[in-house]
């Protein structure tokens, strides 16, 4: 499909895929190394300012909480990359008019809201023993290059990329035009008058 496109906006539309993927790359590659740190630091703040619940726990009990809370940040940053892979991986799609329909779906998954939403499985586990919940402020709490990747580059690369895929999934979907038929003209039939004689 993507072959009958005029030239200028294949090659724009191949180069806007392959500049939002490398910024994709990097929001995930951001996720898999920082994410984890930044919520365990918030876990850490979370426990020393409940002195009355730590009172209750013995050493061993604390280490066990937070290897848990370990575990369930890990896990679900895990769940977060495998998402935004998956996500990822349909920019690979030479379809255009399907990956047009998954382009609000896409556009939502990676953003922040999305993101802090891998807070929520650590602040079930702190609130089962006593703790406060977490909260990080923004993509920045977990740094500021994420913040720049996530909030100002993969949109600005995103609505470029959507842009030139809408325009060639509307190119496509147009009927082609239709060339008027010529006529032909059929070798005059000779009468018998003009027959010589």
């Amino acid at each position: 499909m993507v072959e009958i496109l005029d030239p200028i906006l294949r090659k724009d539309l191949a180069d806007a895929k392959a500049v939002l993927a490398r910024h994709g790359i990097v929001i995930i590659r951001y996720v898999e190394t920082d994410l984890e740190p930044a919520v365990m630091s918030e876990v850490k703040n979370s426990i020393s300012s409940s002195p009355g619940v730590l009172r209750g726990m013995d050493e061993e009990d604390l280490d066990k909480l937070m290897e848990d809370l370990r575990k369930v940040a890990t896990k679900s940053t895990k769940d977060l990359v495998r998402l935004h892979t998956r996500l990822l991986a349909q920019l690979g799609t030479e379809n255009v008019e399907d990956l047009v329909k998954e382009l609000d779906g896409i556009s939502k998954l990676f953003t922040w809201k999305r993101v802090s939403k891998a807070i929520d499985p650590v602040n079930r586990r702190l609130a089962k023993a006593g703790f406060d919940a977490i909260h990080l402020s923004g993509a920045e709490a977990v740094s500021d290059a994420f913040a720049l990747e996530l909030n100002e580059k993969w949109p600005a690369s995103f609505s470029r990329f959507g842009d030139l895929a809408r325009e060639a999934a509307k190119r496509l979907e147009a009927p082609p035009k239709k060339t008027p038929p010529t006529k032909k003209t059929s070798p005059k039939k000779r009468t018998r008058s003009s027959k010589k004689r």
